[in-house]
């Protein structure tokens, strides 16, 4: 038995140990409003007479163990209705079924549906929870436009996201890369189908969601992968609603650039049978067109002659012209079989496919000859263009499985469950064609004005002559057929037991989970070269372009649908076998990581005082198999690189609520944590270029980000529907990634080289991998308004405002002594809103600001960073009866472009227009 598990099976000792059985009684029921049809989450229900509290879960059911027998008084706190009370005499089991509110409709002013509903759910369940958690319930999911998941987590407090085409892609709390964040559905690892930690949450639609959490402390019993925190996204169940509950939406979404109108539509239906088996399903299809306008660079560098930063790579304008198409499927089975034991069946499947064309125009090779400095920017003497049509088909899909219950027996409880998790990500449906004109040298054949550095303007002969596609010639044909696949299993098994210590009540909860997870990478290139084909015979159709938004000229690409016909008229003779076989070779790579975790924690209630303390142990075992090959090598020859290691982690957590008041909340945690490094940079694999003098390769020996956590906040309820919250946050963090390149005279000894023979050693001058950085730290400070305007008087019933801001600050240091932000870490993120929710009407406004971040590093006043974003958007409901409700939303409205720089706002990386867009729809429930 390895050191490794004998830590976990100690642990699972020592917690079983604190386990005192224990015979008394117990009170059930259940928090729902005065129909008895909505369930409440997060209503705090209090015996007064021992002073034990409890919170409703997710189907408004509460429970308390232990509990002698005798007379007791119930009191249910609900942030946005009165207080209620109960009498109970107890002697045996006790079920007390618990309504708040005088309306079926209304809860004492707070609505049970609309945006009131959502902020009243969502405050609720933050102030009842035992950790930093911020949510958004079901019906705060449809407050906002939102096509993804990401679009809808952009609102929550500390939260951020990153864009592609426009949509909200990955998510950042507080401002930490997306690759130190961890997502969940319904509690099931969500696996990733690119070759990073961080998840898609682009492709999952909002519409097949019932709430999501943000937990931003750890607790013992969660998994300790992230550092920023957990994402956990909850589908539906039938026992959400009592009875049947049928929805249909429909609606359509007009861009202004694609000037056309993209489908949607959502059917949720869900029953409870027998009052024993709840059945859910929800399907959800999208069709949604989008066209992106683009110019970007490949790079700057300082020119030491001219002693000023210049363009050293290429310029490209870009067309972008997409549909992508989501399908999404839940199908959820509750069975409660006894009173003592409930089980479920959790499903998800969500397929996404991005079908892009993409047309690209490339001014190339800017650093054949030195520039000179123009007093608008730059002229080059040396002019060279490419030509080029990208048809991609990317069909992505993320499935999740869980079978699992949950058992009762007395003052123990017992919960169990098996996942399946499973990733996609499907290339195999591409082709790339590329034409190439002449080039041409002389002084000053080209000019690149740089008066608006976003969208640079070229002139000169030079540059006409690389806009006539009569000067262009095939340089290559490319096919792909690519597979990345994830697939994790995991098992997992948890023992809770209430008891008293004493006077205190205490909760003692141990688990162990094993997580057996496979990533495989499997690419496929074929490239091909055909004389005397010539760019006329094949370009495009610019008439669905319109308005074009760049400051050069549109370029007549190559037309997409006309290559496509190339795809299968390559002989073997045109094949390029040697760029084929590097391209395709060097990449594979197959990764297998188990990881057993064990847990023992225990909560504690001293009167205001509740502490979650304990610790959790992972084991983690990592086998990976990746490919050593030179290029122009022959494939017969390719090497593989196997390795092997194995690491646990001792990881205590310690998370405090102490209520200064019934209004005041005062929170403090520290929890440790890890984020194992990403696919991607652990893999085996080795790539020498054909002059055998620079490699590139991943690196398995590196070691995971550690991470010591600390956060300290202060709720405060003023009125009803209110929350005012501060907080601060500190993050030291050991082993931070970062990717670099190394003089071979450089190349520390933890870098491991010595696979390769002294011949190949001889000739390397160069290699780039990843590596270990010392120690970081992410400090910072999170402020959270919301409020409902109606203490303010009659006039004001109905307004709801919110507002968070989050600042943060962090530093690492690189090896060679360059201090720098984490990567991707994000320095200021605030959201505002205004709404009204009254009558028929629900109405808002919001605005989302993200900061710059530096997301690649390049070298000192060159390193990529993206441009600060703010997103405006509204929406307005009119419910025309109890059944239908009209929307009208727009998105983007102040048309937010996208943009990145290199060192300053005068060297562009790349920069995107989307335009706005306006979505308008139907709901039916029934």
């Amino acid at each position: 038995m390895t050191k490794s598990y004998r830590s976990l099976l100690a642990l699972g000792v020592a917690s079983a140990g604190l386990i005192q059985a224990a015979s008394a009684d117990i009170i059930t029921g259940k928090v729902t409003d005065a129909s008895g049809e909505a369930p409440l989450q997060g209503a705090l229900v209090t015996i007064e007479e021992l002073g034990r509290t409890v919170s409703s879960d997710r189907f408004g059911a509460y429970r308390f163990n232990n509990i002698p027998a005798g007379d007791y008084t119930l009191s249910v706190s609900y942030v946005g209705a009165d207080t209620v009370t109960a009498d109970v005499s107890l002697s045996g089991t006790a079920t007390v079924d618990l309504t708040l509110g005088g309306d079926v409709r209304y809860l004492d002013n707070v609505l049970v549906v609309g945006s009131s509903a959502a902020q009243a759910g969502a405050i609720n369940q933050q102030r009842a929870s035992d950790a930093l958690i911020n949510v958004i319930d079901s019906d705060g999911l449809g407050n906002f436009p939102d096509t993804t998941v990401a679009d809808s987590l952009s609102r929550v407090p500390g939260l951020s996201i990153e864009n592609d085409q426009g949509e909200g892609r990955y998510v950042s709390i507080r401002g930490i890369n997306t690759d130190l964040i961890s997502a969940t559905i319904n509690g099931v690892r969500t696996p990733s189908p690119e070759d990073r930690r961080g998840v898609l949450l682009d492709g999952v639609p909002s519409d097949l969601l019932d709430g999501i959490e943000v937990q931003k402390s750890l607790t013992p019993d969660v998994d300790a992968d992230t550092i920023g925190g957990v994402i956990n996204l909850k589908t539906i169940s039938a026992f959400d609603r009592d009875g049947r509950f049928f929805r249909a939406k429909l609606e359509g979404s007009y861009n202004e650039i694609t000037e056309e109108i993209s489908p949607k539509g959502t059917l949720t239906y869900s029953n409870v049978f027998g009052d024993k088996l709840g059945v859910a399903a929800s399907l959800n299809y999208q069709d949604l067109r989008i066209q992106a306008h683009n110019n970007e660079t490949g790079g700057w560098g300082f020119n030491d002659d001219l002693g000023a930063f210049v363009p050293d790579d290429d310029y490209e304008q870009r067309f972008y012209d997409l549909t992508r198409e989501r399908i999404g499927m839940v199908v959820n089975i509750d069975y409660r079989m006894t009173e003592n034991t409930e089980l479920y069946l959790r499903t998800l499947y969500n397929q996404y496919k991005d079908d892009e064309t993409r047309n690209k125009w490339e001014i190339r090779s800017l650093d054949e000859e030195d520039p000179s400095l123009t007093s608008t920017g730059y002229a080059f003497d040396y002019a060279e263009s490419d030509a080029e049509a990208r048809m991609r088909e990317e069909v992505r899909n993320i499935q999740t499985y869980a079978v699992g219950g949950q058992t009762f027996a007395g003052n123990w409880a017992f919960d169990y469950e098996i996942s399946y998790a499973y990733a996609e990500e499907d290339d195999s449906n591409n082709h790339d064609v590329t034409f190439r004109s002449d080039d041409m040298e002389g002084s000053g054949i080209l000019l690149w004005d740089n008066s608006n550095p976003k969208k640079p303007v070229f002139s000169g002969p030079g540059f006409d002559f690389l806009l006539d596609p009569a000067n262009y010639e095939m340089d290559s044909y490319e096919r792909e057929f690519t597979i990345n696949e994830d697939t994790e299993w995991s098992y997992k098994f948890d023992v809770t037991n209430d008891t008293v210590l004493g006077d205190t009540p205490v909760t003692w909860k141990f688990g162990m989970k094993l997580r057996d997870r496979e990533k495989v990478r499997d690419e496929n290139l074929m490239i091909y070269e055909r004389d005397d084909v010539l760019l006329t015979d094949y370009i495009t159709d610019n008439a669905r372009i319109s308005g074009w938004r760049m400051g050069n000229p549109m370029f007549q690409w190559p037309s997409g649908e006309l290559t496509k016909a190339l795809r299968n008229d390559f002989t073997a003779d045109e094949l390029d076998e040697d760029g084929s076989n590097f391209d395709s070779l060097s990449a594979d790579y197959t990764i297998k990581e188990k990881i057993l975790a064990g847990y023992g924690m225990g909560t504690f209630q001293m009167q205001n005082l509740t502490a979650v303390v304990g610790a959790r142990v992972e084991a983690t075992d990592v086998s990976s198999t990746g490919n050593i090959f030179f290029e122009e090598d022959d494939p017969a020859n390719v090497g593989q690189r196997k390795y092997d290691d194995d690491y646990a982690h001792f990881l205590p957590s310690l998370n405090l609520k102490y209520a200064f008041a019934d209004n005041l909340i005062g929170r403090a945690a520290y929890y440790s944590s890890i984020v194992r490094p990403a696919f991607g940079e652990m893999r085996p694999t080795f790539a020498l270029n054909n002059d055998r003098d620079e490699a590139e390769m991943g690196n398995p020996d590196l070691d995971p980000y550690e991470a010591a956590n600390i956060d300290a906040s202060i709720e405060y309820y003023p009125t009803k529907l209110s929350v005012i919250s501060a907080g601060v946050f500190y993050k030291e963090i050991r082993n931070a990634i970062f990717p670099v390149t190394y003089d071979i005279a450089d190349v520390p000894g933890s870098i491991d080289l010595s696979f390769l023979d002294a011949n190949t050693l001889a000739g390397l001058e160069e290699v780039s991998t990843y590596i270990n950085a010392g120690k970081a730290t992410v400090k910072g400070v999170e402020f959270n308004y919301v409020q409902g305007l109606g203490f303010l008087g009659d006039a004001f019933e109905g307004f709801l405002v919110s507002a968070n801001l989050t600042l943060a600050d962090s530093e690492a240091t690189l090896p060679d002594g360059r201090e720098v932000p984490l990567l991707k870490q994000n320095d200021t993120v605030w959201n505002v809103s205004l709404g009204y929710d009254k009558g028929p009407w629900d109405l808002r406004v919001s605005a989302n600001y993200r900061g710059d971040y530096v997301d690649e590093l390049f070298g000192e006043n060159l390193d990529r960073y993206t441009g600060d974003h703010m997103r405006v958007e509204a929406s307005a409901k009119y419910e025309l009866n109890d059944h239908i409700q009209v929307y009208l939303e727009g998105k983007n409205l102040t048309d937010e472009p996208e943009f990145y720089y290199h060192g300053n706002e005068s060297r562009l990386s790349q920069y995107d227009e989307f335009g706005w867009s306006a979505v308008f729809g139907v709901r039916l429930t029934y």
